[in-house]
């Protein structure tokens, strides 16, 4: 999604970058983008045109970093490549 705001609402949470279940970060990310946004609003005044520009451009590099993170996670502790990584997983009981 290009812009978690439009005109005078804003996506917030789940709403606008729901985080993957791999990241473990999904009421996190919620209570970052509450506090970004009010962060703005109180900045600019209340200005809600100049709030939802940095909004979007202060957040998006910490959403965009979870998101690479529960890819990467997935990649290396969900998908198990060899017999070896299965039996050790197994072994613990997961």
């Amino acid at each position: 999604m290009p812009s978690w705001t439009k005109g005078r609402v804003a996506l917030v949470g789940d709403a606008g970058y729901c985080a993957s279940p791999a990241a473990g970060m999904g009421a996190s990310l919620s209570m970052e983008g509450a506090a970004a946004l009010a962060d703005a609003l109180q900045t600019h005044n209340g200005d809600f045109e100049l709030a939802f520009r940095d909004y979007n451009k202060n957040l998006r590099p910490f959403i965009d970093e979870v998101q690479a993170m529960a890819e990467l996670n997935v990649r290396e502790n969900f998908i198990l490549r060899t017999e070896e990584a299965i039996r050790i997983r197994n072994s613990k009981g997961f």
